[in-house]
């Protein structure tokens, strides 16, 4: 360091020094004298020291928070499983309401998603024909209680058919992700499920077919997995439909606390079709 420079930085300190003068005040929690600074009011060196400690603890908890929060959003948007990819972008603000039972399953599914965010467990069920709007909606509730949800939820939707197909691939592709063990410690692990388009995995859509041994046990595993967590299950098939499919054991374990929380579609039209012939 230059002479100069050791000059400049002693002029400084004694211009800090001089400027920077202890009064007879005292702060009233520390009880040491105040500072007064540059002619502005007095201050207390400790309640300053204090306050930055707290601005940077209050930084540091929010940059946590904003990091929790987007590993909740990486489960939704990168570890779901669609058939329908189009249904990433679905959300209550695009539900088109077409008539009277739109318009009131909306505003259900709207209701119960706050009662998840606030904490709710029970399971909720939508049933109807094809193309109402079942998936759009259940879509659109996960990502109501991901964004509100405090501490955040990591929520996942999960196309029951292709997460089947996947899972039976894996068998015959060692490297894939999709192994019958972690598919089911994903969906057991997530704090809200949409478990959508509960049959189709069977291929027995109006039909008395009964789910194989593989879906069966795959499902149990999963919603035993599940006892204390929300799930929302989507359904072209009604309650008997579902008892002739699967074991009455499962349908019990899937339909925990539905009672109230059905959301059923038994006029609307499928919104698919935008051709008419």
């Amino acid at each position: 360091m230059t002479q100069q420079n050791t000059t400049t930085f002693s002029s400084v300190g004694a211009v800090l020094q001089e400027r920077l003068k202890e009064t007879d005040e005292t702060c009233p929690i520390h009880k040491i004298n105040l500072i007064s600074a540059f002619g502005k009011a007095s201050i207390c060196m400790e309640c300053g020291r204090e306050a930055i400690a707290k601005r940077d603890q209050e930084l540091a908890e929010e940059t946590m928070k904003e990091h929790v929060k987007r590993k909740t959003q990486y489960w939704l948007e990168r570890r779901s499983v669609f058939l329908d990819e189009t249904l990433r972008k679905a959300s209550f603000e695009n539900y088109k309401e077409d008539d009277e039972e739109t318009a009131r399953n909306k505003e259900q599914a709207l209701k119960i998603a706050r009662e998840y965010f606030s904490g709710a467990t029970y399971n909720t069920i939508f049933t109807g024909k094809p193309g109402t709007g079942k998936s759009h909606l259940s879509m659109s509730m996960l990502k109501v209680v991901n964004e509100h949800s405090e501490p955040f939820r990591k929520c996942l939707f999960v196309s029951i058919d292709e997460l089947m197909r996947r899972i039976k691939d894996s068998f015959k592709n060692k490297d894939s992700q999709y192994t019958e063990q972690r598919m089911i410690e994903l969906l057991t692990g997530a704090d809200l499920l949409v478990i959508d388009d509960l049959g189709a995995e069977t291929g027995a859509i109006d039909s008395d077919k009964a789910a194989s041994n593989f879906t069966t046990k795959t499902l149990y595993a999963i919603v035993n997995g599940r006892a204390n967590k929300p799930t929302i299950i989507t359904t072209n098939l009604n309650s008997k439909e579902l008892t002739k499919m699967y074991d009455s054991k499962l349908i019990s374990r899937m339909f925990r606390g539905a009672e109230g929380h059905i959301i059923s579609f038994k006029e609307t039209n499928d919104k698919r079709i935008s051709v008419e012939f």
